[in-house]
């Protein structure tokens, strides 16, 4: 009690000083208080990234900045996250660690995103001149977030300041990006030689069947020969695999009793039954098989490059000359023509079970399994893997399936 007295004899006696402490406190208070308000009112970088991010990426989690006042203040150096989980209508903040566990691969992809796009933000607000290099972002993605990278490079293109270089094996989304906002003349695509690396201009982004092949059907035998797995498709599409003209290009792409009788009239009038056009062959008794392995032995011979239907051609001639090898070694015409589906790799282990010891024989085969595809669909996503391959590992695989037999 008596300290108690003193204090308040010494504030009395110097109650305009008393005074003057209050005043300014409350103004302190008053101001704090409103800066913290203008502060919440404020976005600061790392922000506007986590709603890009939250907007845009299709993740089981939503992301919130947890400090964020008190970055604003300069309280705090950075901004710490929230992470919040959600299934369904439950929600709950998980720590990071626990986070990433439980995301797949394109979830964590999308994750890791979320740094580039601060980091984009930023020299936006600098407007400061950027040149991104792009290397297959949207590797791991699922469809939704591809597409959601694929509108955010859109929106980096268009700030006046900003450059990019994307780079993708896949050829999806190449596809998409030139048919959002790369335009054609600005695609490339790289391939690769035993002692270079060139890059020309792009082609067969767009239907190339359509675009290309299909005009020139009849003047272009190697066109016309790289067309037939097109046609199938659009066949089974809409008559489907019990069609008598489904089965006959069948025989051109698996060997089968009637594959050396099928000649350019019988493809000629599926054409015609498929499309209307006009146009007439040169030869119409050629065989089909002899005009692809004569394209063939041309392809052989022809220097690196796109040659998108070179590798086509390529492709169905290695695993028709394959399948031939197999099926004359087997030597079980009722087994062998017994074979409806995945013809390749059932006369592979038939083969294989015989012939144990033919250990390179055995090798290539299977790389004839592993390099073409079993079935050749028009789904662009099936000529991926053939995009990718260069001309010279589909050349050695030709020669080494040429020699089998």
């Amino acid at each position: 009690m008596f300290k108690e007295e003193i204090w308040k004899s010494y504030f009395k006696t110097r109650i305009e000083l008393y005074n003057d402490l209050i005043q300014k406190y409350e103004e302190v208070d008053k101001r704090e208080k409103g800066i913290i308000e203008e502060a919440n009112k404020e976005r600061t970088l790392w922000e506007r990234a986590i709603e890009k991010f939250n907007e845009r990426f299709y993740v089981p989690f939503k992301l919130e900045a947890k400090n964020r006042v008190k970055v604003i203040l300069g309280q705090e150096p950075l901004l710490m996250l929230n992470f919040i989980f959600e299934d369904g209508n439950d929600k709950t903040v998980v720590s990071r660690d626990d986070l990433i566990r439980g995301l797949s691969q394109g979830e964590k992809k999308a994750f890791y995103v979320l740094n580039i796009i601060f980091e984009i933000e930023a020299r936006k607000r600098e407007e400061k001149e950027t040149l991104f290099v792009i290397d297959d972002i949207a590797d791991s993605f699922d469809y939704k977030n591809k597409y959601a990278i694929i509108e955010y490079l859109k929106e980096i293109s268009e700030t006046p300041y900003f450059y990019q270089i994307i780079l993708t094996h896949n050829f999806d989304f190449f596809r998409t990006i030139n048919s959002r906002f790369v335009k054609y003349s600005q695609c490339y695509m790289a391939y690769k030689s035993s002692n270079e690396t060139i890059l020309k201009q792009a082609h067969g982004i767009k239907n190339v069947f359509v675009e290309d092949w299909k005009p020139n059907f009849f003047s272009d035998q190697r066109k016309r020969i790289a067309s037939i797995p097109f046609m199938r498709n659009m066949i089974e599409y809409t008559k489907g695999k019990g069609d008598d003209d489904y089965k006959k290009l069948t025989t051109l792409l698996h060997f089968r009793k009637e594959t050396p009788n099928i000649n350019e009239k019988d493809l000629e009038t599926i054409y015609k039954k498929l499309f209307g056009d006009n146009g007439e062959q040169i030869n119409q008794n050629r065989i089909i098989k002899d005009i692809l392995y004569e394209e063939m032995d041309k392809c052989l011979k022809e220097p690196e490059g796109i040659n998108f239907e070179n590798k086509i051609v390529l492709s169905i001639a290695i695993r028709l000359k394959a399948e031939e090898f197999m099926i004359g070694k087997i030597n079980d015409a009722d087994v062998t023509s017994g074979i409806s589906s995945n013809q390749t790799v059932k006369l592979y282990k038939l083969f294989r079970e015989k012939f144990q010891n033919k250990a390179q024989a055995n090798e290539i085969l299977e790389r004839v399994i592993l390099m073409t595809p079993e079935n050749i669909h028009l789904n662009s996503f099936m000529y991926e893997p053939i995009l990718d391959m260069s001309d010279e590992h589909l050349k050695n695989l030709c020669l080494d399936v040429k020699n089998l037999i």
